[in-house]
C-alpha cells in the first residue's frame, strides 16, 4: 500500500506523520508529529512548526508541487530512515506496552469485520496513561464496516460518547479555530467514527485507497484564487468520512469573496477534523481557499489548517448558525 494517510516516517531522528494520498514522485508529504530533542522526543503541533523543522533541514525539502498548487513539506523517499506502518491486531497481540483495552476494543472491532490498525502514539511508543487510541482503517468497505459496527456496539452500550472527553479535546485541540468549543461540540456529537471504549477515547480514521480517490496524480493543476465564505447545499457525502474528505456542494449564497465561488463543485480537506461534518441534503457555512484547476477549469474550496478554514453545518447548530454566519460576514473586512 505504500506510505499513505495513517502511517508515518522517521526523518533526521524525528517522527513525522505521512498526509494525504498524492505524493509528488520519489517523495513523500508528511507533518512533522514527534520532534526528537535531547531529552527525548517532544510532540509537535501546527504546519508553522513543520516548515521550520524542514527549513533547517534545506530548502529542498519544502516544494511547490504543481497538482496541489502550494508548497509542501515533503521528505524524499531515499532519505526516510524508517517507515512506520500502523500496526494490525495479530501485531498489537505481541505488544506488552499498550493498555488492554486497546487491544480488547481492535478485538471487538474485528469481530465485526472490521481491519481496525493502531496508529498515533501509541503505534510510536510514545503514549501516556492519558493518550487516546488512534486507529485506522483503509478502503471504503471497511470504512462503511466501521461505522456499522460502531453504532451496533453503541447500541449495545460497548461504546459511548462522553461529552466531557470531547470538551477536553476540542478544547486543547482546536483552540485555533474561528468556531466556538460549543458549536464544535455540536458536530462532534454527531459523529460515529469516535468514542469512548471502558471509558479510554478513541477515535477510527477512515482512509480510502489510492485507486478509489477522486483524483489522480497529474490530473489537476490547482491555483489559489484568495479567500471565500460560501452557504452550499451537500449533495453528495460519499467521502465525507474519509480523511481526505470531500464533499460536493451547490454553492447558495457568495457571503464574500470572488464570483467564481458560486460556480464551486466541491469542498475538500486533508484534515480529519472536517469529517462527518455534514451530510448529503444539510446546509453548511464554508470559509476556505478558493481554488481554480487549470486543467479542467472546475473550481473547489480547500479547507487547510488556518484559523479561519471552517464548514459548519446548520441542522447542527441550530440556534446558533445565525450567530458564525454574522461572524464570518464580518471577516470581509478584516484583509
Amino acid at each position: 500500500m505504500g506510505p499513505i494517510e495513517g502511517w508515518y516516517v522517521t526523518f533526521r531522528g524525528s517522527h513525522l506523520a505521512v498526509k494525504g494520498l498524492l505524493h509528488p514522485e520519489g517523495r513523500v508529504v508528511a507533518v512533522l508529529a514527534w520532534r526528537r530533542e535531547p531529552g527525548g522526543f517532544r510532540r509537535a503541533r501546527g504546519l508553522f512548526e513543520t516548515y521550520a523543522f524542514l527549513k533547517e533541514q534545506g530548502e529542498r525539502y519544502l516544494l511547490f508541487d504543481d497538482q496541489a498548487g502550494q508548497v509542501l513539506p515533503v521528505v524524499p523517499l531515499a532519505e526516510v530512515e524508517s517507515f512506520i506502518e500502523p500496526q494490525g491486531l495479530e501485531r498489537l497481540k505481541e505488544r506488552s506496552d499498550l493498555d488492554a483495552r486497546v487491544l480488547r476494543l481492535v478485538e471487538a472491532l474485528s469481530d465485526h469485520g472490521v481491519d481496525a490498525r493502531l496508529t498515533g502514539s501509541m503505534l510510536l511508543g510514545l503514549h501516556t496513561e492519558l493518550s487516546d487510541a488512534d486507529l485506522v482503517v483503509y478502503s471504503a468497505k471497511q470504512r462503511d464496516a466501521a461505522v456499522e459496527a460502531l453504532k451496533a456496539m453503541r447500541a449495545e452500550r460497548k461504546v459511548e460518547l462522553r461529552e466531557d472527553q470531547l470538551v477536553r479535546d476540542i478544547t486543547s485541540r482546536r483552540a485555533d479555530s474561528l468556531m466556538t468549543p460549543e458549536e464544535w461540540l455540536a458536530h462532534e456529537r454527531r459523529k460515529v467514527l469516535m468514542g469512548s471504549f471502558e471509558g479510554m477515547p478513541f477515535s477510527v480514521k477512515a482512509v480510502h485507497l489510492l485507486e478509489e480517490h477522486w483524483e489522480r496524480r497529474g490530473s489537476s493543476r490547482w491555483r489559489s484564487m484568495g479567500e471565500v465564505a460560501l452557504v452550499c447545499e451537500v449533495v453528495d457525502d460519499e467521502y465525507s468520512k474519509d480523511t481526505p474528505n470531500m464533499y460536493r456542494v451547490k454553492p447558495l449564497d457568495l457571503l464574500w469573496g470572488r464570483d467564481e465561488g458560486m460556480e464551486v463543485e466541491w469542498v475538500e480537506s486533508v484534515r480529519s477534523r472536517f469529517a462527518e461534518q455534514a451530510v448529503a441534503g444539510e446546509t453548511v457555512l464554508v470559509v476556505g481557499r478558493l481554488e481554480v484547476d487549470l486543467r479542467s477549469w472546475r473550481y473547489r474550496v480547500f479547507l487547510s489548517g488556518e484559523r479561519t478554514h471552517l464548514m459548519a453545518s446548520r441542522e447542527a447548530l441550530g440556534g446558533m448558525w445565525s450567530g458564525l454566519v454574522e461572524r464570518v460576514r464580518a471577516l470581509a473586512g478584516s484583509g
